[in-house]
């Protein structure tokens, strides 16, 4: 994969700090030669080159450098924990598995004529989220200070044109839970959401891969990092937005006690089926907006309370059956009434007619190669 400087970045950093290419050069200990050609796009810095210059300019790396992705290459995004790291494997592997799904696309019931939406100038700045939230809620046909439903969601994947593939991929830690591959070729997108997690944190997760569905463009740009931080923005915004985290506010200031701000998140929580941390991150950006004071709760009691709040909550796959380990036919059968998904029905298709074998179904559906063997019987049925 080809990369190359963020110039954009470059240039609002390096005036911000009153630098020209003559000041970077001195800064860097390199010829100015070396940073005109950094900057035409003619070579690139080396590896301690390139530290040096985000030290010097202040920038991430993931702000320094953008990938260029190659126009057929499966663009893929997951869903992860702030201080997880995705590595080159991972995304090689998520990227092989987006050219497993290549074949199916081709069997899938989407407008031939028109694509799903991609968001012209996505932004994380409050009010760009809060318009755009409302407008969605319009569209879904759901009240500003109701709670957004799993239905509404997953009709709005299916809106979008995005294929959702249920996993019980067990309880993750780091970025395992959700994962979203788009085909460039044939405009489709494909995501895959871990079960076995709390119903409350599934929901987010839900909303914050519909934010990538419709920001595409920043994940074809390999503006990675923009698209996690707008998925997540815009998934608090559309679950929690600006009248309920009011609402909230005005709650979590009449308390005295930390205890008594918990209940109050916890409260919230429970009435949207949505963290009590989402709620909290949502009236403190109220809060902010307004210009109003918020008083923080120390992450060592903040932190400690939510997991508490989530071990009272089953997860998902336990809802869905019973605590039970489903077979291949139960749980295809459950997925597809659950959340409506063409992906079983198009597999099953492509390989009766192709006589797929079970390592790409392993593949596809990620499950172990025992387990794919169940489910492609079950498919050739």
């Amino acid at each position: 994969m080809e990369k190359r400087l963020n110039m954009t970045k470059l240039q609002e950093a390096a005036e911000s700090k009153g630098l020209n290419q003559s000041g970077i050069a001195k800064g860097l200990g390199v010829t100015r030669a070396s940073v005109s050609k950094w900057w035409k796009g003619k070579s690139f810095p080396r590896p301690a080159e390139l530290l040096a210059l985000g030290r010097l300019l202040k920038l991430r790396h993931d702000e320094l450098v953008e990938r260029l992705v190659p126009k057929d290459q499966p663009l893929v995004a997951f869903r992860k924990r702030a201080s997880c790291k995705t590595t080159e494997e991972h995304i090689a592997r998520a990227q092989n598995m987006g050219r497993f799904l290549k074949p199916l696309a081709g069997y899938l019931s989407v407008d031939e004529f028109l694509g799903p939406p991609s968001l012209k100038s996505p932004s994380c700045d409050y009010r760009y989220l809060q318009d755009l939230a409302a407008r969605i809620r319009r569209e879904a046909d759901i009240a500003e200070t109701a709670p957004f439903d799993f239905k509404s969601l997953i009709q709005l994947f299916q809106k979008y044109q995005a294929v959702i593939i249920p996993t019980l991929w067990g309880h993750k830690t780091k970025h395992e839970n959700a994962l979203h591959i788009h085909l460039p070729e044939s405009r489709t997108t494909w995501i895959y959401l871990n079960l076995d997690v709390e119903i409350h944190d599934f929901k987010f997760w839900m909303a914050h891969e519909l934010g990538h569905v419709l920001t595409v463009d920043l994940l074809r740009e390999g503006k990675d990092q923009e698209a996690e931080d707008f998925a997540d923005a815009f998934a608090g915004a559309l679950l929690f937005p600006a009248p309920l985290a009011e609402a909230a506010l005005a709650d979590y200031e009449r308390a005295k006690t930390d205890q008594g701000r918990l209940k109050v998140l916890e409260k919230w929580a429970k009435e949207h089926t949505i963290s009590p941390n989402s709620v909290y991150l949502e009236i403190e950006k109220r809060a902010r907006e307004t210009k109003g004071s918020f008083v923080t709760i120390e992450s060592k009691t903040l932190f400690p309370a939510i997991a508490a709040f989530n071990k009272g909550y089953k997860t998902l796959s336990t809802e869905l059956f019973d605590g039970t380990q489903p077979t291949a036919d139960h749980f295809m059968r459950v997925a597809q009434e659950s959340f409506g998904t063409e992906v079983y029905g198009v597999l099953g298709k492509y390989v009766r007619e192709k006589e797929a074998g079970p390592g790409v179904i392993a593949t596809i559906l990620d499950v172990s190669p025992m387990d794919a063997r169940a489910y492609l019987e079950a498919l050739s049925n």
